[in-house]
């Protein structure tokens, strides 16, 4: 049963010279969605049977216009510029089988552009004539939304490129996901879930024609309470912190399950290094480098308001014996040096976590948590009065006459609650006796 029109040298048409020899098969042919056509595997690929819709996607009414179009051959049907690629793929298809599947475009005669999907069956027939039968499906719409979607992905991957953020969208039952940006080059590491989920660029005038979205669902989703907008540091390769703002929103379905997690990690690593730095130049002496009085007295006040109830501290107060003298005498670029190399001395004589401040002039303070009264305070208080020199390292440029020192009143604290103030006033006491004794003397009182 033959189920194609079969051509002859007349046009296409029941009325044309063509040979219908079953007109019910091909009546329901042509109903068929999507074009058919035979044509020879050997020599020039004469085509001898095709339908209705073949016709319909080269814009041609009658065969004559189609044979004119296409020589008649497949080879003719094929767009010049896919030809090669064309019987090349084919090739190698059949070559492993005896189907194959290709996309071109078709050699309309008004040159209109029409992507097909070529499906053809490699059939030898009974005496032994070799043929394609194939199908055509118009795919130019398909195409047309998977280049959309293609820029829409190159679009994220070079924004966030540009950017260094990090965009995520996860399909939340299936547990998989995509993410565009390098995230490599961004946190010096590999990603891993717990990062994501942290919270379960002519001078013509430019007049674009802009294919706007409807953000209004997506909108509701963030005003609904779903949105977490939050600054957050990820470990980095080096296990240094790196800054980044996680947004991000979750879309449920009916039944309230999440499924879609939809999100960025925004670069905003310089930004806070930016806004720490400026913070701590804030609250940093500008000679010394110490913290200053401000910023000292809120820090006590924060520890000794969180601290336990039995958990001791101490306050030292530190001041530059005849201070005045060294400024006279010297100059105040040698009392400026001064006031530095005790700075340096106060750090490197006590412990790290230990708050080292220049109050003021030449006043300094240490405050030392949980160093209460014994032996290891003693040891501290002898090694802070015993010369800022004594294991050396006295600058070669000194005057040899300058030989600075220092005195130091200090307050151990056994008990709860007390404050920057009232440590303050009563190692102020201890200072003074500290300084009436002498220099580089030191002073101590308990608050118990």
């Amino acid at each position: 049963m033959t189920v194609f029109h079969r051509i002859t040298e007349g046009k296409l048409g029941a009325g044309d010279g063509c040979v219908i020899e079953d007109e019910v098969s091909q009546e329901f042919l042509d109903r068929i969605p999507g074009g058919l056509f035979r044509y020879r595997a050997e020599g020039d690929g004469l085509i001898d049977y095709v339908s209705r819709d073949v016709l319909d996607m080269f814009g041609c009414a009658t065969y004559e216009q189609f044979r004119i179009a296409t020589g008649n051959t497949f080879i003719g049907m094929v767009y010049p510029d896919d030809r090669d690629r064309v019987a090349k793929e084919i090739t190698e298809q059949i070559s492993h089988g005896d189907t194959d599947v290709v996309d071109y475009r078709l050699n309309r005669p008004d040159g209109q552009e029409l992507w097909v999907r070529d499906k053809g069956r490699y059939v030898v027939d009974d005496a032994g004539a070799a043929w394609f039968y194939v199908a055509l499906t118009d795919i130019t719409e398909l195409l047309l939304y998977a280049q959309k979607l293609q820029r829409a992905n190159q679009r994220v991957e070079l924004l966030s490129v540009l950017s260094r953020d990090v965009v995520f969208d996860i399909q939340c039952q299936e547990q998989t996901g995509e993410l565009f940006g390098d995230f490599a080059a961004r946190f010096g590491r590999e990603p891993k879930s717990a990062d994501l989920i942290v919270k379960k660029r002519c001078d013509k005038e430019c007049n674009v024609d802009l294919d706007i979205h409807d953000y209004g669902a997506y909108r509701e989703v963030a005003e609904r309470g779903d949105f977490i907008d939050d600054e957050i540091a990820l470990a980095g390769g080096n296990g240094e912190p790196v800054w980044c703002r996680y947004q991000s929103f979750v879309i449920f379905n009916e039944d309230g399950c999440p499924v879609r997690h939809v999100g960025r990690l925004l670069d905003t690593h310089e930004t806070m290094m930016r806004e720490v730095m400026l913070r701590r130049q804030a609250e940093l002496d500008g000679l010394t480098g110490l913290f200053n009085r401000n910023a000292a007295m809120v820090r006590i006040d924060a520890a000794l308001s969180a601290g336990d109830v039995d958990s001791p501290c101490t306050l030292f107060l530190i001041d530059v014996d005849d201070f005045k003298q060294v400024n006279d005498n010297f100059g105040h670029p040698e009392g400026d040096r001064v006031l530095q190399e005790i700075g340096k001395f106060l750090k490197g004589a006590v412990r790290r976590d230990d708050l080292v401040a220049r109050l003021g002039g030449d006043e300094f303070a240490i405050f030392a948590n949980g160093l209460g009264p014994g032996p290891a305070l003693q040891n501290v208080l002898e090694r802070l009065s015993g010369g800022i020199y004594a294991k050396g390292g006295r600058p070669e440029d000194m005057p040899e006459e300058l030989q600075p020192s220092i005195s130091v009143g200090a307050v151990a604290c056994t008990r709860a609650p007390v404050t920057f103030d009232g440590l303050y006033q009563v190692a102020d006491e201890a200072l003074y006796v500290a300084k009436r004794a002498g220099k580089g003397r030191h002073a101590l009182r308990t608050l118990e």
